[in-house]
């Protein structure tokens, strides 16, 4: 007789109010739904509010991609004015963007995902020891590490921006501040530190030579078994024990927004924004995104929105309603959104051959989170050069502050796309509505009753133990979860649920 039972695992370790609650029969899980618990409405606190007001509260959406978002608000802006910033401004942007992304992806990896191999659920494995004295929380040698790198790497934000996070530097025509020689030569000094970690620890040879000969699957797993104590070795070798090339794949749809502008035609970008459908390459065409709200918590005026007209209104009487987050699709398809699909769109030869030979599995998705920071090093390291080399250069021009225009903001957050749209009026926001990476990847099902990126990849998993379904976690983290982003009331009343507990620590 087969047993079917529902699990409702909170996922949240630093950001966010991720509920998975699964169907499970027989020890595989048959449904899955993604359910974001809270409502913070930044949307509706800028409406009526001066424009520029966006660039203070909008850095406040997350504590971990504050410089994303305000790099978001503030290319809306500059849409909506038809700004072009000076181009040691786009230099500066571009390392205080690159710097935030560096140092997530990074912690993410050690402190989010490594941790698990390290959690007693693992005991018996061959690997938990040595786990644990690499990755247990806050003790482990490669996490001390990795967290004296990472503040090395965000000290590039505080020159540039003064602070981080919440930092508001970037303003429409440039930025707000103009670092000195002395501190972008600092600056480049913290960025050495940081690559000399990242070669040393996680690849073992220096950028460069990775990125020119390391491009196919036989020579990456070759490179691990002559490297066996960098991090990605261990990640590799604890992954073959734990089955995750084998779970977490969703489908070979991706979406990019590109990222890092091209300094003299800030138009462009050198890393380029794309679509992957089904598996074919296209062009991006903003015009077909669009969010679903038939199974969120809002009000069902328009079932399907533009966010260029979008609504958000709260409504947690909703009929068909179980999370805050909408579900964005792209010309109606779900899609897969982070440094897996920022990798295949670019043409990353690794990351393609592993993705043809194992799919968008845990291990794929997440080894293209921790090898990002080898691309975003390479114009990191080209961009302080350069603004070092042109440090007397303007970095703003004065920008009419009483306007009425729309406006969209488009870039590559640590987990993914990230989109602002603004609609400005006599200097005013009428409308703004924010599309998050973790509203791509998290989001509920449509008005078709497809499922989100993350709901689908728990589909047909099997969990061992069923008290702790790690490989829930191993699956869901692989996405770099930010529900805080997300949802923008928690609900305490709910009697329902007939097992409740935490994954890991």
């Amino acid at each position: 007789m087969s047993k079917t039972i529902t699990l409702d695992v909170p996922l949240n370790r630093v950001e966010g109010d991720l509920d998975i609650r699964v169907t499970i029969e027989d020890g595989v899980i048959i449904d899955a739904k993604s359910i974001g618990t809270m409502y913070r409405g930044f949307e509706n606190i800028l409406q009526g509010r001066d424009a520029l007001d966006a660039l203070v509260i909008t850095p406040r959406i997350c504590g971990i991609c504050s410089v994303t978002h305000l790099s978001a608000a503030v290319d809306a802006l500059e849409a909506a004015q038809g700004i072009i910033p000076p181009a040691q401004a786009v230099r500066l942007r571009n390392l205080s963007l690159l710097s935030e992304t560096i140092q997530s992806d990074v912690r993410q990896f050690f402190l989010m995902y490594m941790g698990d191999f390290a959690h007693s659920y693992y005991e018996k494995s061959d690997f938990y020891t040595e786990a644990k004295e690499h990755y247990e929380a806050f003790k482990g040698s490669s996490v001390k590490k990795a967290l004296k790198s990472t503040a090395e790497i965000l000290k590039v934000v505080a020159i540039i921006g003064g602070q981080w996070p919440h930092t508001s530097h970037i303003v429409p025509g440039g930025i707000s501040t103009t670092p000195t020689i002395l501190e972008l030569a600092l600056a480049q000094n913290h960025i050495e530190n940081f690559i000399s970690w990242y070669e040393e620890n996680v690849l073992a040879c220096d950028i460069d030579s990775f990125m020119k000969n390391i491009t196919r699957t036989d020579k990456f797993f070759e490179h691990m078994k002559e490297n066996p104590n960098t991090d990605i070795a261990r990640f590799t070798n604890y992954a073959e024990q734990t089955n995750l090339f084998e779970i977490g794949r969703t489908s070979q749809n991706f979406l990019s927004y590109g990222t890092i502008n091209n300094p003299l035609k800030p138009t462009e970008r050198f890393i380029q924004a794309g679509v992957i459908i089904d598996g074919k390459q296209e062009s991006l065409n903003i015009q077909k995104v669009t969010e679903d709200i038939s199974h969120g918590w809002y009000k069902q005026v328009d079932i399907i929105q533009n966010p260029e007209d979008g609504v958000t209104q709260p409504d947690m009487k909703s009929k068909d309603g179980y999370s805050w987050a909408k579900a964005p699709r792209y010309d109606a398809n779900v899609m897969q959104t982070g440094p897996l699909a920022q990798a295949l769109i670019n043409v990353n030869k690794l990351i393609v051959d592993l993705n043809k030979k194992y799919g968008d599995c845990a291990y794929v998705r997440e080894l293209a989170r921790i090898l990002r920071p080898a691309v975003h090093l390479a114009y990191a390291r080209k961009h302080i050069k350069e603004a070092i080399e042109n440090f007397s250069d303007t970095s703003y021009i004065q920008c009419n502050q009483d306007f009425s225009a729309q406006g969209v903001g488009l870039v590559e957050a640590a987990r993914g796309s990230l989109g602002h749209w603004v609609n400005i009026e006599r200097g005013k926001i009428k409308n703004y509505q924010i599309v998050t990476p973790t509203a791509w990847n998290g989001s509920p099902k449509d008005s078709k009753n497809n499922q989100g990126a993350w709901e689908k990849s728990l589909i047909g998993l099997r969990c061992k133990d069923i008290e702790n379904p790690m490989e829930m976690g191993h699956v869901i983290r692989s996405f770099d979860p930010c529900l805080v982003c997300t949802v923008h009331t928690f609900d305490v009343k709910n009697k329902k649920r007939k097992y409740r507990f935490k994954i890991g620590l």
